[in-house]
């Protein structure tokens, strides 16, 4: 039901839009929408590695295969309504490899800090110099900048989450995260950003409107500015029609609205579509390796360990 709901979500979020820009959509293509694939898949890949260095640094080494399957599965529930849903699908699926139920959860709220903090840096470095001669206002992105790169430091986040009343974070970060492990999912954010950014310009480029340099800019500020905006809208699927609209504003820059919007759509489409493949094969190699090796799946270990508690009582 899990995976139904969040299927039928991720489609609507793209069928809603797919008849209006129909004729910059066929500009766009099929070829550019299939180049977006492996650059979004390396975004994604930028991401779990990011996640994976800070739950290391918790004290939960993960091989790829369990990381993936914990990670890619439950980022599936972001396309269910409300932010709560991978976090609770990842506690549950960190569970299976006998990891602390809460320290999936606080690895996923580092990670989406930071991802929050670089994404936001990413945007004050590009967006106001893209557009910032036609919107002075845009120059006040860089103000918060310092604030982000302190907040990367492990002992001021940790200092920062501690006083949040969420999760009971006290007890899922007993200790500042390594600064070997920081600075690794520091590095891996940034350079997802980089690559989501590519992405956007790889479809903007259809339109030939602006240098590659001004596109590139514009394109990485504006996928991390409108993540952010999906962020915060967290009632919506995915952030669906926040993340959109953010997206079509920072593009405004370089492209007009309606060309906007079909990258915009394009967009969506490629990363539900990656979203999902990689949730499928991340659950099609676990259930491979519980055939090959039934004994050492943790489900199973925990399942024992339940019935034998069971017949003990």
């Amino acid at each position: 039901m899990f995976l139904a709901v969040a299927v039928g979500l991720s489609v609507y979020a793209v069928a809603t839009r797919w008849d209006e820009v129909s004729t910059h959509l066929r500009q766009i293509g099929w070829g550019r929408s299939l180049a977006c694939v492996p650059l979004m898949l390396g975004g994604l890949f930028c991401g779990i590695r990011a996640w994976r260095a800070v739950i290391g640094g918790l004290g939960s080494k993960l091989r790829v295969r369990e990381g993936s399957r914990i990670y890619f599965v439950g980022q599936l529930g972001k396309y269910v309504p409300g932010s709560v849903w991978p976090v609770l699908a990842q506690m549950e699926l960190g569970r299976d490899h006998d990891i602390p139920r809460r320290r999936p959860a606080g690895a996923l709220v580092v990670a989406i800090v930071i991802s929050l903090a670089t994404g936001l840096i990413v945007t004050s470095a590009t967006i106001p110099f893209v557009d910032g001669h036609r919107h002075p206002a845009l120059w006040w992105l860089l103000v918060p900048v310092p604030f982000l790169l302190a907040l990367l430091n492990p002992r001021v986040l940790w200092g920062c989450l501690r006083r949040l009343p969420l999760l009971k974070l006290r007890a899922s970060l007993p200790a500042p995260l390594p600064n070997r492990a920081m600075a690794a999912a520091v590095a891996w954010s940034t350079l997802g950003w980089l690559v989501y950014g590519l992405h956007v310009a790889v479809l903007a480029s259809a339109f030939h409107l602006h240098s590659v340099g001004t596109l590139l800019a514009a394109s990485v500020g504006g996928y991390a500015l409108a993540w952010a905006a999906g962020l915060i809208a967290i009632v919506l699927p995915a952030g669906a029609g926040a993340r959109d609209l953010t997206l079509v504003l920072a593009l405004g820059a370089v492209l007009p609205t309606n060309p906007a919007v079909a990258v915009a759509v394009v967009s969506r489409a490629v990363t539900t579509v990656c979203d999902l493949a990689l949730a499928g094969v991340a659950a099609i190699g676990v259930a491979t390796l519980l055939r090959q090796h039934p004994a050492d799946d943790g489900s199973l270990v925990a399942a024992g360990r339940s019935m034998n508690d069971r017949s003990t009582a």
